[in-house]
């Protein structure tokens, strides 16, 4: 296997000039329909975090953030940067959140999971669109991460059943931390259940 190293544009063009079909560009032609299914949240690619990932994966994941994200540069970059530095460092799966409403079957987030059984889904929802990352953590994980007055972490005014109550935007380096930190606990609390 060559792993090809670039920009996501360099990557696509060497694929259009080399001839390299990767199947990539229609990504919903792989996945099943959710037309027979009231949730839109499934998984549509799984791209696995053991060893390098495989070009078609990168690119596919690239393709995504890139075209998801908007025009905003910094907000582009953490997110590709975050989700690397994890598929690199941490026993995760990102997947693909599906809808029936896109062009291409694809929702507008990502799910990162533990590669480990799914008995409780992702442990977070990321959106390359805003930055804006949804974690499986409640405000009494951020007392114990001793993160509770921090301003970068947003408690959400949802229902008491709904695990997932903290966001953490990706809007600098900080957050960018913060948000491994929270992310690394919300992996161990769904481990551990």
């Amino acid at each position: 296997m060559r792993v090809l190293e670039g920009s996501p544009q360099e990557i696509v063009e060497y694929e259009r000039l080399a001839g390299v079909a990767t199947g990539t560009a229609s990504c919903a032609d792989d996945v099943p329909s959710t037309q027979d299914t009231p949730e839109v949240v499934a998984e549509a690619v799984a791209l696995g975090s053991s060893a390098v990932l495989a070009p078609e994966d990168h690119v596919a994941l690239m393709k995504f953030i890139y075209g998801r994200a908007g025009k905003n540069h910094e907000r582009t970059v953490l997110t590709e940067r975050f989700v690397m530095r994890l598929l690199h460092e941490e026993e995760i799966t990102v997947a693909f959140g599906r809808s029936s409403k896109t062009i291409d079957g694809l929702a507008d987030y990502l799910m990162i999971r533990d590669v480990g059984p799914q008995r409780f889904g992702a442990a977070a929802y990321l959106r390359p669109s805003n930055g804006g990352m949804t974690l499986r953590l409640g405000p009494n994980d951020l007392k114990r991460l001793g993160e509770e007055n921090n301003p970068l972490v947003q408690i959400r005014n949802v229902a008491p059943t709904d695990p997932y109550k903290i966001n953490c935007p990706l809007a600098g380096e900080d957050a960018f931390n913060l948000a491994l930190t929270l992310l690394r606990a919300a992996l161990k609390a769904v481990r551990s259940e």
